[in-house]
């Protein structure tokens, strides 16, 4: 009897309860967008990272540092017996370099990679029908973003400066081959790509890399150490887990903006319901009975934005699938993503959010009819019980 009492008072309650489960449900459906679009942000910027430069990790020297230049040349190693088996890896050396693109300085890696390697997804096709002996001019590929700053094109050529093992300074002409569009930046700025077998030649590193990237770890291997591809993408994953803290603060914003609007809407209920109330006690309805009808007419507005939700999300997030989050803006950017983000929603987190957003609403529901225990029948009719 109580929960059809309830339902018939909340339906008495008019536009007010009605608006209340709306603004209620459009912040359950702004609570899964944040957190699934942000899920989904990683798992494309980690997926652009995996598949042009991390693989399933790499094996590489302990001291080995990407962002100290100056070591890089007492960094590198013959391959092991055990990686050079493997079918599934990429060999990369990378040693510093100096272009001079139009007259002018430019300092950058110097990215020679194995052709026959499939595990990393590069647009670097072109380098593959280059002969393996270099001839007057050295073939080499750049990104957008490098030749944005270079202002080099396709077939323009600046001339390339390297050492070698023994410190001996040498010099060629470069030719740009392709200019592609690579994914990632890191793989992109300041980075000159040419083939492997030509960067052992040109600095008399036979045999050497850099790192080995592989599809799975092997194991130990002598010599060199494994790091795993969380290791290699940490200031990714630390950064986007930034983005989730601050998230969280509109997140706890929009419950408290909830909690308040059910909050209020029970406060005015029992100032404007005290005679109904006094007229419940006098029939001899007990006051926890009664507390129990007002907190569950707050549940029902709870319950109706979960329905309203589930009937304006799901075409909306069907929507937003088929056409995804522009983020081109964000070419000009570290992050590793240009193509458009979709949502990546997780059942737990979407039943958790839920769960969470039900517990506020059943309290602030709750907490303001408290007082109707206290409140004498007498004053209650006269209108004076609060």
């Amino acid at each position: 009897m109580i929960f059809k009492l309830a339902w018939m008072q909340f339906c008495r309650q008019g536009v007010r309860a009605w608006l209340s489960v709306c603004v209620t449900g459009l912040t359950l459906i702004a609570l899964i967008f944040l957190t699934s679009l942000l899920n989904g942000f990683q798992k494309q910027a980690t997926k652009n990272l995996t598949i042009t430069d991390v693989g399933g990790g790499h094996y590489r020297q302990a001291s080995f540092d990407i962002l100290s230049p100056t070591d890089w040349e007492d960094r590198t190693f013959k391959v092991p017996s055990k990686l050079e088996g493997l079918a599934d890896k990429a060999e990369v050396l990378v040693l510093q370099g100096q272009l001079f693109p139009n007259r002018r300085l430019y300092p950058v890696q110097l990215r020679g990679i194995a052709m026959e390697q499939t595990l990393l997804d590069l647009p670097l096709d072109a380098l593959k029908y280059a002969k393996p002996q270099i001839e007057d001019v050295v073939p080499v590929i750049i990104g957008a973003r490098m030749s944005d700053k270079t202002k080099l094109a396709k077939g323009d050529s600046a001339v390339l400066r390297w050492r070698d093992r023994f410190g001996t300074v040498d010099a060629r002409d470069a030719v740009i081959l392709e200019v592609v569009d690579l994914l990632n930046p890191r793989v992109d700025e300041g980075v000159v790509w040419l083939r492997l077998d030509h960067l052992r030649s040109m600095t008399q590193r036979r045999d050497e890399v850099s790192w080995v990237a592989v599809a799975d770890s092997v194991g130990d291997v002598e010599g060199v150490d494994f790091v795993s591809p969380e290791g290699l993408m940490s200031d990714l994953i630390n950064l986007i887990q930034q983005d989730r803290r601050n998230s969280r603060v509109l997140w706890l914003i929009l419950l408290f903006l909830v909690g308040v609007s059910v909050f209020n809407s029970q406060i005015l209920n029992v100032f404007k319901r005290q005679v109904e109330i006094g007229t419940m006690m006098a029939f001899g309805m007990e006051a926890p009975i009664i507390v129990a009808l007002f907190t569950m007419e707050g549940v029902f507005s709870g319950l109706g934005a979960f329905v309203f939700a589930l009937c304006i999300g799901v075409p909306f997030f069907a929507w937003f699938q088929s056409v995804g989050l522009d983020v081109s803006h964000l070419s000009a950017s570290t992050m590793p993503v240009q193509e458009r983000v979709y949502l990546d929603i997780h059942f737990d987190e979407t039943v958790l959010t839920g769960f969470i957003l039900l517990l506020v609403i059943v309290f602030a529901a709750w907490k303001p009819v408290q007082r109707i225990a206290s409140m004498s029948p007498t004053q209650a009719l006269r209108g004076k019980g609060v």
